[in-house]
């Protein structure tokens, strides 16, 4: 595997992103842009990117806070610090770094196809991205990510998604009700003893069950749509 960080163009100015991808890759290797969660591109998201390398899909996490000098989230562990950075993102902002992202993947995987995934408020950037943005994304996958940002009755892209039971945030009947209206290929799962958060292993909120099936499920979701083995 292999891994750096890079400097993407935008208009405006560069954005750092962090990328992770198999050894071996070619035109096809299909590919994943991953919207980071309200800590930025910590660890948790970096080790997101390998976990989808490993699995030979690379992954690239631009840096949404790049604009904003946040600080490093890595070994945080109160989010408050974060809300303001999260509170100055705007959709054409996000819409830009997400676009930088594809156009790198597009030049360096040109025939691969490409998943949005996203964590949290990650989640609603991908979740978002389900209607209207099929010739640029071929599925998406979500963990703990809010609903109410999203119409599940347009979606035209298949979509795999990770709830926790315990998480206040997003009761299970909103996921349930959601679901139920999708009119594309899904794989919602609700974790019982998961509460939100519970993929990142880098904070107390990690469930290690619920975070490694719900990995097994999107790897094994996403390879077929993105044409991978």
């Amino acid at each position: 595997m292999i891994d750096r960080w890079l400097s993407l163009e935008r208009d405006e100015s560069p954005m750092r992103a962090y990328l992770a991808m198999p050894d071996d890759t070619s035109a096809t290797t299909p590919s994943v842009v991953i919207a980071m969660h309200v800590w930025g591109v910590d660890e948790a998201m970096r080790l997101a990117a390998k976990r989808f390398a490993e699995n030979g899909i690379a992954a690239i996490v631009p840096d949404l806070y790049a604009r904003f000098n946040a600080p490093k989230g890595s070994g945080s562990t109160d989010h408050r610090i974060f809300v303001p950075f999260a509170q100055k993102l705007t959709s054409d902002g996000v819409s830009a770094d997400i676009a930088a992202s594809v156009a790198y993947l597009r030049e360096r995987f040109a025939s691969g196809n490409i998943a949005i995934a996203g964590f949290c408020m990650g989640g609603v950037v991908a979740l978002r991205r389900t209607s209207g943005n099929a010739s640029t994304f071929s599925a998406a996958a979500v963990w703990y990510g809010a609903l109410d940002k999203a119409s599940p009755k347009v979606a035209d892209i298949p979509i795999v998604a990770s709830y926790g039971a315990d998480d206040h945030g997003i009761p299970a009947e909103t996921v349930d009700a959601f679901r139920s209206q999708l009119p594309v290929p899904h794989d919602f799962r609700i974790y019982i003893g998961a509460g939100h958060g519970f993929a990142d292993s880098t904070r107390a909120s990690y469930a290690a069950d619920a975070a490694e099936s719900s990995w097994s499920r999107v790897i094994a979701f996403l390879k077929p749509f993105l044409g991978a083995s």
